[in-house]
């Protein structure tokens, strides 16, 4: 290598360490992974678990004077402690002001030091051929591997994220996720895990059983034809193991920098073992929901058979009306007197008064992924969203408890909520009445008023008789 290659050697690694601080680390996600709250503190990013917490920290100015950077560490582990979060603080071997020191000062363990490698796109176009016998595929949705891939993910690491968060970040298999198979005949061989970092233009390889190039071109064409986003330019990965370090080197990444972890927890502190929210997809516990729902109420889907359920004698129904309006909007962004937002909120205080303590509630949705969650952990400052809405333009939701003695259906045709359940309506009718208006239905049965079909739309419109 001659000199002048030498020195635009060090220019394009320099660039790349760049490109990855101003995008991945220097960066705020549009929306927190599922069960997280993010917090904003100059140049850190928490995001909050309640089973711990991630610090991503930019590149601190080259004037930073050491007591800011004790600073800085003391605030974040205030803050963790007062949720009784332990901490995971990332480091990189190429910045000016390093955190290191002061984060052992603060108490802070480090973790083994793993390579930072960075290629362009391209580097995963070239085909790799699987070893003869193997081939790869991706995970799919119901995969009979499911479990054996969780397995033999959890066996291995470091991990730039472990299999198990990205599950936790976004339930099953996700738009901006993609989870690839080495199989030899009826044998699962390994495991590789990819997430396209949202709102950036980075590719992250999140984590590898071993060293698998033949990985490189599925992703290459995921990133290219699949995701939402055709923007992705790098691709990053992290390992502390050589031989997947050289296999990587030889498609074509460069070793840019360093990494560590280095964690802290909170004296005597005893954190969450789940996070207040998960997703729910292909697991038997959302299936067996839904199915104990549609046999227990007798749910028959339709554009036109009203109601969608038999409704419970301890149940009172509403008309809501057309909620079109609120389609792809957050409930934030409605007006305050909205009747969607008036009747969330009302929906979320009486469900959280009424479940048992300890009891987790389900938000379901026919046909879509669904949420099992702790009502007294979200909703508020400091907390992740209340998932789901009890109203959804065109989907059939549910509010539910684990047994079915109470909740909450909406039927988007009908545009009616049915709540059922002594208790709840206790907590709650009154004030639903008093939003939404007479009501349409106790107990399956009519209370007198007529309903008809506008020519036009085929909307249902409720009229007092």
């Amino acid at each position: 290598m001659t000199a002048a290659q030498a020195v635009e050697g060090v220019r394009e690694v320099g660039a790349l360490s760049t490109a990855y601080d101003e995008q991945v680390r220097g960066h705020v996600p549009p929306y927190p992974p599922v069960g997280t709250v993010l917090a904003q503190d100059g140049p850190v990013l928490r995001v909050h678990h309640d089973t711990h917490a991630t610090v991503r920290q930019a590149p601190l100015p080259r004037t930073t004077a050491p007591s800011e950077v004790a600073a800085l560490i003391r605030r974040q582990q205030e803050a963790c402690a007062e949720r009784n979060e332990p901490v995971q603080w990332r480091t990189y071997g190429h910045d000016e002001v390093s955190p290191d020191a002061a984060l052992l000062m603060a108490g802070f363990r480090p973790g083994p030091e793993r390579s930072l490698l960075i290629a362009g796109l391209s580097s995963l176009r070239a085909e790799r051929k699987p070893p003869r016998r193997h081939r790869v595929r991706g995970l799919n949705h119901g995969d009979h591997r499911t479990r054996e891939v969780a397995a033999m993910a959890a066996s291995g690491g470091p991990y730039r994220k472990a299999y198990a968060e990205l599950r936790a970040d976004h339930g099953g298999l996700y738009h901006r996720t993609h989870v690839q198979l080495l199989e030899s005949e009826a044998r699962l061989i390994g495991v590789g895990w990819a997430e396209h970092l949202e709102g950036t233009g980075i590719l992250a390889i999140q984590g590898m059983t071993g060293p698998h190039p033949e990985f490189l071109p599925q992703w290459g064409r995921w990133a290219t034809g699949s995701l939402p986003s055709k923007d992705i330019t790098h691709v990053v990965a992290e390992t502390a193991d050589d031989r997947l370090k050289a296999a990587l080197i030889e498609a074509g990444f460069e070793e840019v920098s360093s990494v560590r972890t280095y964690r802290w927890g909170p004296p005597g502190s005893t954190p969450a073992t789940t996070r207040p929210v998960r997703v729910l997809l292909d697991e038997p516990e959302y299936d067996g929901l839904l199915h104990a729902f549609k046999e227990r109420f007798s749910f028959r889907p339709s554009v036109s058979y009203y109601p969608g359920i038999e409704e419970p004698e301890a149940s009172v129904t509403w008309h809501v009306g057309d909620i079109s309006d609120t389609a792809g909007r957050l409930l934030t962004a409605l007006p305050d007197d909205h009747p969607v937002r008036l009747v969330q909120a009302i929906a979320e205080r009486g469900l959280r008064a009424c479940a048992r303590p300890g009891e987790p509630l389900y938000s379901a949705d026919w046909n879509h992924q669904g949420y099992v969650f702790d009502p007294t952990r979200v909703g508020g400052p400091g907390r992740p969203g209340w998932p789901g809405v009890v109203c959804r333009e065109g989907d059939y939701h549910k509010y539910l408890t684990a047994d079915l003695r109470l909740g909450t259906f909406w039927h988007p045709w009908e545009e009616s909520l049915c709540v059922f359940g002594a208790d709840l309506l206790t907590e709650v009718e009154a004030d639903l009445t008093a939003a939404l208006g007479t009501v349409m239905r106790r107990g399956g049965r009519n209370t007198g008023n007529v309903w008809t079909f506008e020519s036009v739309s085929g909307r249902p419109t409720f009229t007092d008789s």
